[in-house]
This record gives structure tokens, C-alpha cells and sequence, in this order.
């Protein structure tokens, strides 16, 4: 068997001037390549921290608000705390109140017709109060209509009177807040 040997080394030589470009060319384009790369990273780096501070800012603004929240809670319930004795004391005297006039002058106006005027009207403070009136009216109709209306509000007529033209009653009757 026959050996053969090759030596590289004696029929290739490396050009140094040529060896040395393509080594600085590659030594450059890795050392731009690792600029470019860090500049990357240090902006990336910038970015984060800016998001990490502006984070940062709304967490503190969130505990802000929170605690704000918190104070205007404890003030809202001391506030409750102090009105409800007030509304307390308002309803009270809301309750007290027996009955209201002016429902019952509403009442009286409804059920009476033209044709009746009210010449004196007394009311009783209380919740089924007593109302005495005396009414006059034009006619023996009209005074029967008003009679019907108040039948049932336990109606009592005190008197009755006839004048030249018109009737004159004393009534008396109880109406009840519910009634109303």
C-alpha cells in the first residue's frame, strides 16, 4: 500500500495582508454588530425604567385616591351618624303632626258645588277630626247633594234655616286623615 501525505502547508500559503482584512472586516462587523445590539439593550433599559417610573406614579396616585376614599368613607359615616340623630328628631316631629289643613280644605272644595258657600268652618286637631261648618246654599238640591257627599263622614246636621233665597245648615262631621 502506498502512503501519500499532503502537506497544506507547503502548497498553500495564507496572504497576510489578505488574512488580516477579512479578520478586521469580521472583527468590525461584530464589534457594530455588538454596538448596535447595546444600544438596543440601552434603550430597552430606558424604556423599562420609564414604564417602571410612570408604574410607580400610578401606584402612588392609586394609594392616594384610596386613601382619599378611605377619609371621605369615615366622613360620610360620622355625617350619617350626626343626620340620622337630625332625621330622627325631623321625623319625629313629622309624626306628631296630626293632620293637614289643607288637605282637608282640598277635600271640602272637591265634594261642594258651586252653588254652596262655606260661611264659617271649624276644624279639630286631630286624626279623625270633627268639622263643624255652616254653609249656606242656593238651593234644596244643591244642599242634598252636599249631604250625600258627606253621609259617610258620620254627618250630622245641627240645623237648617230657610231664608228668602237660600238655605243656611250647621253640619257637623268627622273625617279621618286615611279618608282623605
Amino acid at each position: 500500500m502506498r502512503k501519500i501525505t499532503y502537506n497544506l502547508a507547503a502548497t498553500r500559503k495564507i496572504k497576510g495582508w489578505s488574512f488580516a482584512f477579512r479578520a478586521a472586516v469580521l472583527v468590525l462587523a461584530i464589534v457594530a454588530l455588538s454596538a448596535v445590539a447595546i444600544a438596543n439593550l440601552g434603550r430597552q433599559l430606558q424604556k423599562n425604567r420609564a414604564e417602571k417610573n410612570e408604574s410607580g406614579l400610578i401606584g402612588r396616585q392609586i394609594n392616594k385616591m384610596q386613601n382619599r376614599s378611605l377619609l371621605q368613607t369615615r366622613e360620610i359615616a360620622a355625617w350619617k351618624k350626626i343626620r340620622s340623630k337630625e332625621l330622627a328628631a325631623a321625623n319625629a316631629l313629622i309624626g306628631r303632626k296630626v293632620f293637614s289643613f289643607v288637605a282637608r280644605l282640598n277635600f271640602l272644595e272637591k265634594i261642594s258645588n258651586p252653588g254652596i258657600r262655606i260661611r264659617h268652618i271649624s276644624l279639630v286637631n286631630e286624626r279623625a277630626g270633627h268639622i263643624s261648618m255652616t254653609i249656606a246654599a242656593r238651593s234644596l238640591q244643591e244642599l242634598f247633594a252636599l249631604y250625600k257627599e258627606l253621609t259617610p263622614y258620620e254627618l250630622v246636621i245641627a240645623s237648617e234655616n230657610q231664608t228668602n233665597d237660600e238655605y243656611q245648615a250647621n253640619l257637623n262631621f268627622k273625617i279621618s286623615n286615611e279618608k282623605i
